[in-house]
């Protein structure tokens, strides 16, 4: 499980397998005729029950060797063991064993045929592995814990973040009200400003056209002033 500074998150589930080992070890008793071998109660069963396991032993091994498509494995216990060691998927080894009495001509023909017989078998190698499902199901959960914890870490992250970003909003909210407060109070200021210069201003044009009217009344009065003074100045001429 990898995760990144920009919250990319991967994860890597490998699928956990199980590979199961079987190992048999079988000595199988060699087929005795009943007559010679001189058993009898519980042993003369038991060497009922072996020839007849030898015996469809004997057969799967014909029916291997001409490549039959049924093989009848379900026969006998013997059989049923052996399925993956004759034609089936292990690795076998067979050792034959024989003597060299002629008494035991017969059996130990039987057992060498059985020996060519089996090498005509060929087995399909093949490695046998299983998913282990309560492994992966370990793995699984441990991946949902992990992806839980990082998603409320990833919400802790995006709520701490917001909670910044309320913040900084409202102060630059305040901010922009401040500075439009104190523009509107500058505009305020500035209007009363002109209206006081444009009043001072009108002021000003008023008493000079004032004065202006006060100089052109003084200057008839002179320009009458100088005229009234020459008229006298020739009356009081001698004549």
């Amino acid at each position: 499980m990898e995760s990144d500074t920009k919250n990319d998150l991967q994860i890597h589930v490998v699928v956990p397998t199980l590979r199961k080992s079987k190992l048999l070890i079988v000595d199988l008793a060699g087929s005795e005729r009943i007559y010679q071998s001189g058993s009898e109660g519980h042993m003369l069963e038991e060497a009922k029950f072996i020839n007849l396991s030898l015996t469809s032993l004997g057969k799967c091994m014909n029916t291997l060797a001409e490549n039959s498509p049924h093989i009848p494995t379900r026969d006998s216990k013997l059989t049923r063991l052996l399925r993956d060691s004759f034609g089936g998927t292990a690795r076998t080894s067979l050792i034959v064993t024989i003597g060299p009495s002629a008494r035991h001509h017969s059996e130990t023909a039987s057992t060498i045929m059985f020996g060519q017989r089996a090498m005509k078998i060929v087995n399909m190698l093949k490695l046998k592995e299983e998913f282990d499902y309560e492994s992966l199901c370990r793995k699984l959960e441990n991946c949902v814990d992990f992806l839980t914890a990082e998603i409320e870490r990833l919400q802790k992250l995006r709520d701490d973040d917001k909670e910044v970003m309320e913040k900084k909003i409202i102060e630059y909210q305040n901010s922009f009200a401040g500075a439009e407060k104190s523009l509107s109070a500058s505009s305020e200021l500035l209007e009363k400003e002109n209206s006081r210069l444009e009043l001072e201003i009108k002021n000003l044009v008023d008493e000079l056209n004032d004065q202006k009217y006060h100089n052109d009344l003084m200057r008839d009065e002179v320009v009458h002033m100088k005229m009234s003074l020459k008229q006298r100045t020739e009356e009081a001429k001698p004549a």
